[in-house]
């Protein structure tokens, strides 16, 4: 056990050190920091707690309350990653309430009730004077179900910022979601095993209470061990990357309810979009965004978002990834063409990666781009 608490505390303490080297920190950087600092201090506790240090005093119930932080102070870092804004004073306060309730809970009893009364706690739960206290399960009853309500908010957290990412960046190659999708995963998974497990050593059940913590401790090392693989790996686990992302509120509901734009308007600046695109085939950027499209036709990204949602019935990234694979098709269908490669032919067209042409072009048109270009030589041959 001691072994997995101190290689936790590395893992902490070395992604602690590379997230302060970081110059011009951004503020998921900071949220980042405050997360692993607090792992750092809470599995140091965790490993006096493990030495017997604090058996005899009435403040190891107060440590275990930092379990209530953990899921929120992570949640912070992956909201102001995914929608680039900073926590309200609401929004922390419906975070760091359990945490807050439990020492205040605490407070109270530690001086109103511990020291008239005989303490003792058996497999999980706290008795005094013998009887069970009901309020002390209910915390205990919290600790369950912490974790699964911040997994849903995660989920949805997720889910939203690859709509918003569908709506203003044409390319997703450089916006790492797998490992975010990865540390959720991950959280489900841990937490499908842990709260069972916790349940069933209630009251002394079918699971020791002695293999909780190391199934806890190992799940931490595990979860510090992916955000550190993937933060050597790429920058964006230890930063926000410069994106221009649609608001919300500007997408709330696909309505565009106050965007002001006319029926009539919204046609007229639809037909100016399928001529710039034809003329001047932006799509051949790589890296365009929806607010440099929007910039080209003169008009908002919100007005933009609005004629693609509602007329053109697509995402950004589907509308202008759609050309780009209309120009592979003709670069392939084009004999001078037939001397470069299927990447070549998706390089110039406006693909950035391998892997992101071969995701769009198996997606709009339900094959792989090598047997579309084989079917297709097959079909030119027999024609010519």
């Amino acid at each position: 056990m001691e072994y997995l608490i101190v290689a936790g505390i590395v893992l902490s303490v070395l992604l602690l050190t590379v997230t302060l080297s970081k110059k011009n920190k951004q503020t998921p950087d900071k949220h980042l920091i405050l997360y692993l600092g607090f792992a750092t201090f809470w599995q140091a506790y965790f490993y006096l707690e493990t030495l017997s240090f604090l058996q005899a005093s009435p403040f190891m119930l107060l440590g275990k309350g930092l379990y209530l932080l953990n899921a929120p102070l992570f949640f912070a870092y992956v909201y102001v990653l995914t929608t680039s804004r900073r926590l309200t004073p609401k929004l922390s306060a419906i975070l760091f309430s359990p945490f807050a309730a439990y020492v205040i809970h605490f407070m109270y009893f530690h001086f109103l009730v511990f020291d008239q009364a005989d303490l003792s706690i058996k497999s999980g739960l706290l008795f005094i004077d013998g009887q069970l206290a009901l309020s002390w399960l209910f915390f205990v009853i919290l600790f369950l179900l912490i974790e699964p309500v911040f997994l849903v908010w995660f989920y949805f957290l997720l889910k939203k910022y690859k709509q918003r990412l569908l709506q203003s960046e044409s390319d997703l190659s450089r916006i790492r979601l797998r490992w975010l999708y990865l540390l959720f995963y991950l959280c489900l998974i841990i937490s499908l095993f842990l709260i069972p497990a916790s349940m069933l050593s209630l009251g002394g059940g079918l699971v020791s209470t002695d293999l909780l913590p190391i199934m806890m401790q190992g799940a931490t090392v595990l979860f510090l061990f992916i955000v550190g693989y993937y933060g050597f790996r790429q920058t964006t686990v230890f930063a926000n990357p410069a994106l221009d992302l649609t608001t919300e509120d500007q997408m709330k509901n696909g309505s565009y309810q106050r965007s002001g734009l006319s029926d009539g308007q919204a046609a007229i600046y639809h037909a100016q979009l399928l001529t710039l695109m034809e003329e001047k085939k932006p799509y051949l950027n790589g890296e365009l965004k929806a607010s440099e499209l929007a910039q080209m036709l003169d008009i908002s990204v919100n007005h933009l978002s609005q004629v693609l949602n509602n007329i053109q019935q697509q995402n950004f990234f589907d509308f202008v990834n759609g050309y780009r694979i209309k120009e592979v098709i003709k670069k392939m269908e084009a004999p001078k063409n037939s001397h470069l490669t299927l990447l070549a032919m998706a390089l110039d067209s406006g693909f950035n990666s391998k892997t992101s042409f071969n995701t769009v072009f198996k997606k709009m048109t339900h094959q792989t781009p090598s047997a579309f270009y084989k079917s297709l030589t097959s079909s030119l041959q027999e024609k010519g």
